[in-house]
């Protein structure tokens, strides 16, 4: 019975219960020293590899040096990947194959009746395993420890083993295998491979190239961009040509139109006698056609409200006016021809001349143009399928100096994977971490046995003590009954009291 927990009543329970105390204090502590002798003492062997990123020897040819100088965002990943390649089943299964499996596990080797019993249950229930998969288990969940700080691309490798040299050899034997994979798979050459490729591709970049010459020979085609630059000018050229054409066509129509009209209003013949011609007459009808053909070349080219049009206009108003102003005369007896009437009438013949031959060369000028419109579209469909071919060109050239580069890379990888290289390096080689045995920890079991034993033995005693319904001190006594205590008495034996 206890009525409150203080270290006074602590003392006090353990030193009535110390019996019970000290009981389970020594079974801790005879069953962890126990195990220390029974359990099997293993040796630890220890190295450290480091993955180095500035040397990535199978980088691309021409690829840029200073970006692979650089640790990649992914280092975390692939050195984490780097430890369950050591931590993999099928390296350990390497690693005790090499070394043996008697060498390392002899007790997975062992055989007697009690193995035989667990077989044979073991295969009734269905979980049953090789000696050589129970080894694999053993090794990699037991006995193989990876650690990488954090930041550190540096692997630290632990391994244990009953036998120190078998666990430093088993360890040089792990890492070098893993040394051997990780050439082997960072740097698959494939050598025959890409030499084939090479090859398929060198025929088809020669293929392409005849096939480019073949077509500009059968088409003519020396400059496919001069030849175009060179019709297209030619057709600006003809457009403007037939243009300045039409528009030359319309002005000797309208010089046509102004001449005839002239004509009408001219006499073939005048009079002979100097002193009956009114030359100042003909003279200003004379003008007055030269400013009625201007007229309508003005308003063809400027429009018939342009400023110099409505002047022209004034103009042949103003002579007009003086040809009606004009006193008429009577006509001699004696006629001429009237040269006003001759030239008017050559000149008529002559626009009429020129418009003939200008009109004859419309058609002419419109016939190149569409035979080059035609040129420049068979052009382009012939541009379309050239480019077809020249891109099918460097597509096949491009892929066969990939390739070729392809050929160089394996080469070298090839050369690196006989010689073992690798970008993963052994920092710290394999050696014993003491010549002692680490495990069992014999001070850290003792230790923690004892303090279980403390720990058992104390919840026994309380446990005891709070069910003990006696009353043992005065402080119990005034607690329970709530009554001052008027004294108290030592032990003593009944037998030894003085008599009366």
């Amino acid at each position: 019975m206890m009525t409150e927990l203080s270290i006074p009543s602590v003392v006090y329970v353990a030193f009535r219960q110390r019996r019970v105390i000290s009981f389970f204090l020594l079974f801790g502590l005879a069953i962890t020293v126990a195990y220390c002798f029974v359990a099997t003492a293993r040796y630890e062997a220890d190295a450290s590899v480091v993955v180095n990123f500035n040397r990535q020897l199978s980088a691309p040819l021409g690829a840029d040096q200073g970006a692979a100088n650089t640790t990649p965002a992914n280092a975390d990943e692939i050195v984490t990947s780097y430890s369950l390649v050591l931590q993999s089943n099928a390296l350990a299964e390497q690693v005790i194959r090499e070394i043996g499996l008697a060498n390392m596990y002899p007790k997975y080797v062992q055989e007697g009746p009690l193995s035989s019993v667990m077989e044979t249950v073991t295969r009734f229930l269905g979980v049953y395993r090789t000696p050589l998969e129970r080894a694999v288990d053993h090794f990699v969940n037991r006995d193989i420890d990876i650690q990488v700080a954090k930041d550190s691309t540096v692997l630290q490798i632990t391994l244990l083993n009953p036998n120190p040299e078998i666990a430093k050899r088993a360890l040089t034997v792990l890492i070098g295998h893993f040394l051997e994979q990780q050439a082997r798979i960072g740097r698959d050459p494939q050598l025959a491979f890409v030499r084939s490729q090479v090859d398929v591709y060198k025929q088809q970049v020669a293929h392409a190239q005849k096939a480019m010459e073949d077509f500009q020979l059968t088409n003519k085609i020396s400059s496919m961009d001069e030849e175009n630059s060179y019709l297209l000018k030619q057709r600006s050229d003809l457009e403007s040509q037939l243009a300045a054409s039409k528009v030359q066509v319309e002005s000797d129509q309208h010089k046509i139109a102004a001449l005839s009209q002239q004509l009408k209003t001219l006499t073939e013949t005048v009079g002979l006698h100097q002193e009956d011609r009114d030359l100042a007459l003909d003279a200003a009808r004379t003008q007055l056609v030269d400013l009625q053909v201007r007229q309508q070349t003005l308003s063809t080219s400027f429009g018939p409200n342009s400023p110099v049009a409505r002047m022209n206009d004034a103009q042949i108003a103003k002579v007009e006016g003086f040809i009606k102003s004009y006193p008429k005369r009577k006509p001699l007896a004696e006629m001429a021809p009237n040269p006003t009437y001759q030239f008017t009438q050559s000149a008529l013949l002559q626009t009429q001349a020129d418009l003939e031959s200008v009109a004859k060369t419309i058609p002419a000028i419109q016939k190149q143009i569409d035979a080059i419109a035609a040129r420049l579209a068979e052009r382009s469909r012939e541009q379309s399928t050239y480019q077809d071919l020249v891109r099918e060109y460097q597509i096949d050239d491009e892929n066969y100096r990939t390739y070729l580069q392809g050929v160089q890379q394996a080469r070298i990888a090839d050369d690196l994977n006989k010689e073992k290289a690798t970008t993963v390096a052994v920092y710290d080689p394999t050696h014993l971490a003491s010549t002692s045995p680490v495990k069992p920890k014999k001070t850290l079991i003792i230790a923690g046995g004892i303090v279980l034993g403390l720990l058992f033995g104390f919840s026994i005693a309380f446990w005891r003590e709070a069910w003990d319904e006696r009353l043992n001190t005065p402080r119990q006594v005034n607690a329970l009954l709530g009554v001052p205590l008027l004294g108290s008495m030592t032990n003593f034996n009944i037998g030894d009291a003085p008599r009366p």
